[in-house]
């Protein structure tokens, strides 16, 4: 049976076995490692037009282009993680949720300014 915690750590279940916690915490480091690649992607490929045309070129759209290349780091990073990683516990896992908050808000941030500026001086 799973336990849920009340209050600040309502979203957290507890009584997860280590390959559990392993498991989590690898997406969330997955996720922190696709959300910035997407964006550096983004904003690269914006400034440099061979960059996207290669995208475009190998996966038909540069937009499936990041997708697939998001993909594949997340799964590197997950099954590394999973391999890799000797403990994992819930301090790992709220410390990387807030990572990821952050990082997706940065990086929303990031793309919404970089598009702004690029369309207010074309």
């Amino acid at each position: 049976m799973v336990n849920v915690l009340h209050g600040s750590d309502a979203t957290f279940y507890y009584g997860m076995d280590s390959n559990q916690s392993k498991l989590v915490n690898g997406i969330l480091l997955g996720a922190i490692g696709a959300v910035i690649l997407v964006t550096l992607l983004t904003i690269i490929g914006d400034l440099y037009a061979p960059l996207k045309n290669l995208l475009k070129d190998a996966h038909y759209h540069h937009w499936v282009g990041k997708g697939v290349w998001a993909a594949v780091l997340f799964v590197i990073i997950v099954f590394g993680y999973i391999l890799g990683a000797k403990n994992s516990n819930k301090k790992i896992t709220d410390k990387l949720l807030k990572i990821l908050s952050c990082v997706a808000i940065i990086s929303a941030v990031a793309l919404i300014l970089f598009f702004v500026y690029e369309f207010s001086h074309t």
